[in-house]
């Protein structure tokens, strides 16, 4: 798990003047981070860096200054197309420095034939970085535009692509990396949704301290705190048996609401069942006789078994149906809750999460982005349309958890935020998951999804911890799958064993 920070630019101000780092030392070492990812690429580097006004600039002309000369054997050639004149006096001064080593200066308004002509495998962007807010100024549009074109050539961004603001909000013409090496400390705006297309693979790069220093962490004295926390593989722990002296009662008992599109309770059903729930039975009031489809292992029942521990609700439920099983939630807050899909509808589900917030229940809501515009109008949070919950997907998802307190809050996106406060504490905990990937866009995954998290917290999990190991193995699950458009719910929920076989992460 690793601290994603809204805002760096008080850290690297605290690393100059707690540590006595001097910005020449915090760049060299910027610099220094984006001549690995830059040789990393290619044998032989035809390197053209993009530079802005500004300190990003300023790490673009050292960058340049570092690869000018080559590497041993290896032909290395660099160019620096400044897109905005230095400005600043660490820019100036690197212009200066890689100007006298003999870096090559290519005007803006001959990038379009220099591309074509010179054969440049690598592009460094180094316009704006964090530093960009408003609209892109022309000469960044055209630069960027020019570029692009270069189909064959790897794509680096220094600290934050150029476009992408501080809010993860991304311009219409953004530069789109295959590496985004940023500076000190992960920051919050390149794990939006919006941002995910754009940054590539994430690198952090140390700037002369370790992160533990540079991020205050273990200083007390520190006031400059982490938004969210990034999280990685380790952090999921899957519910392997170790005791063998159990029955099936050992791992809980899943009910399943079914309703008019039954295909996604059985979903569900089958994932809860293949994630380790003893025993999981899909409750269909409206029929007795079983379906002739659904598997031998799930039990059908007209009722919610006396025994069963966690309901699992909204799955294909349809509007209007819920009510009966919000009154069964709110007379036993000993029963855990996973909530989807329909139930984000229906008006009565504020008073249930406002009573269920009051006492030490399991919930977990699990929206995607236009169920949460419709949970928040419900829940008297605040009306916001789809563009809107996306674009302030932190602060919204925040808002709600502040409102209703021991409520894990699930929602989807092609970066996963989970977010939980519990009722005596003073701040909200985000965590984000960035491995989902488009293979899960499929009809039925969500179901999938809803019941991992079921099977957990019948298993004795906590809602935060069956929501943050269920969302990290459906995530690996489905990146598991090579032909990402082939991917069907089925196929996930046989993957929650091959993905994993040789996995030991204990809870």
């Amino acid at each position: 798990m690793l601290p994603i920070f809204f805002d760096t630019r008080e850290l690297d101000k605290r690393a100059k003047d707690k540590f006595a780092l001097s910005e020449d030392v915090l760049m060299e070492n910027a610099a220094s981070a984006l001549e690995k990812a830059v040789i990393y690429q290619r044998e032989q580097i035809s390197c053209l860096i993009l530079t802005g006004s500004g300190n990003n600039g300023a790490d673009g002309y050292a960058l340049a200054r570092r690869l000018s000369g080559g590497y041993d054997e290896r032909k290395t050639r660099v160019y620096v197309c400044p897109v905005s004149e230095p400005k600043s006096p660490m820019c100036i001064l690197q212009a200066t420095r890689a100007k006298n080593c003999g870096v090559e200066i290519i005007n803006i308004e001959d990038l379009n034939t220099f591309i074509g002509a010179e054969g440049v495998n690598v592009i460094v962007d180094c316009i704006f970085g964090s530093g960009y807010h408003g609209e892109l100024p022309k000469n960044a549009i055209y630069a960027i535009e020019c570029v692009m074109q270069a189909k064959e050539a790897s794509f680096i961004a220094c600290d934050v692509p150029s476009g992408i603001d501080i809010n993860g909000n991304v311009s219409e013409h953004t530069f789109c990396a295959d590496v985004t090496v940023t500076m000190g400390a992960l920051k919050m705006c390149l794990y939006s949704s919006a941002a995910k297309d754009f940054c590539g693979k994430i690198i952090c790069a140390p700037l002369g301290i370790s992160p533990f220093l540079f991020e205050g962490l273990q200083d007390e004295s520190c006031t400059i705190k982490p938004l969210a926390h990034l999280l990685e593989k380790s952090d999921m722990c899957l519910p392997f048996r170790e005791k063998q002296n159990v029955h099936k009662g050992t791992f809980g008992h899943v009910a399943v609401i079914s309703g008019e599109k039954e295909g996604a309770s059985v979903l569900s059903s089958l994932a809860a069942l293949r994630f380790g729930a003893g025993l999981v039975t899909l409750v269909r009031e409206n029929d007795s006789s079983p379906l002739p489809y659904v598997p031998y292992e799930l039990m059908q029942s007209k009722n919610i078994p006396e025994r069963a521990n966690t309901i699992a609700l909204g799955m294909g439920l349809g509007h209007g149906k819920a009510r009966p099983y919000f009154d069964v939630l709110k007379a036993n807050p000993k029963i855990n809750a996973v909530l989807d899909a329909d139930v984000f509808y229906e008006e009565s589900l504020a008073e249930l999460l406002e009573v269920r917030s009051k006492e030490r229940c399991s919930t977990v809501l699990t929206p995607h982005p236009k169920e949460f515009s419709s949970l928040l109008k419900i829940c008297s949070v605040g009306e916001y349309d789809i563009v809107e919950v996306q674009e302030q997907r932190v602060e919204l998802a925040k808002a709600f958890c502040e409102k209703f307190p021991n409520t894990v809050l699930v929602l989807k996106g092609a970066n996963v935020l989970i977010c939980y406060k519990e009722r005596d504490s003073s701040c909200v905990e985000l965590y984000v998951n960035p491995r989902g990937s488009a293979a899960l866009a499929k009809a039925g995954s969500g179901d999938v999804l809803s019941g991992m998290i079921a099977a957990l917290l019948a298993q004795g999990y906590s809602a935060i911890n069956a929501s943050i190991t269920a969302s990290l193995a459906h995530a690996y699950a489905g990146a598991s799958f090579k032909v990402n458009y082939a991917l069907t719910p089925m196929d996930l929920i046989n993957r929650l064993q091959s993905s994993f076989y040789g996995t030991k992460f204990l809870k």
